[in-house]
């Protein structure tokens, strides 16, 4: 074949390509529409234990910081805290909630981590320090 005739089908094919891409739907359209509408509400989910509050669960502990009183609490799936974890900081108020829901997939050591909430550094602090205390390295 000569370099001519490959670029020009090469050229065509990236055309091709650059077409069916434009012709797609955009995401905000796809989350409305089956299959891909189930497969989004199932990524956003989370699991009954977190969604409920009911999981294994020691007493909560008071934090003070910048001189108020916060509450700070962990849970963790029951019969799976080695893997599925929540902890959780209350405002002083108890009208705000933060989170850091810690999951190790199967026969992984790290946990994937995912910030609930929106914290600030200081509340992402404080959920830092509650996983370390409940998950010592020793």
């Amino acid at each position: 074949m000569t370099g001519f005739l490959k670029r020009a089908l090469m050229g065509w094919v990236v055309a091709g390509v650059a077409t069916g891409v434009a012709a797609e739907s955009r995401l905000p359209e796809l989350t409305t529409q089956a299959p891909y509408k189930q497969a989004y509400a199932a990524m956003l989910a989370y699991p009954d234990w977190v969604k409920t509050g009911q999981g294994t669960a020691a007493p909560v502990e008071k934090v003070v910081m910048d001189g108020k009183t916060w509450t700070v609490g962990q849970m963790c799936k029951p019969h799976d805290c080695a893997a599925n974890q929540l902890n959780v900081v209350f405002s002083p108020d108890g009208k705000q909630a933060w989170g850091l829901l810690s999951v190790r997939a199967e026969n992984a050591e790290t946990f994937d981590q995912q910030f609930l909430g929106m914290p600030d550094d200081a509340i992402k602090q404080l959920l830092n320090k509650s996983f370390a205390d409940n998950n010592p390295t020793d």
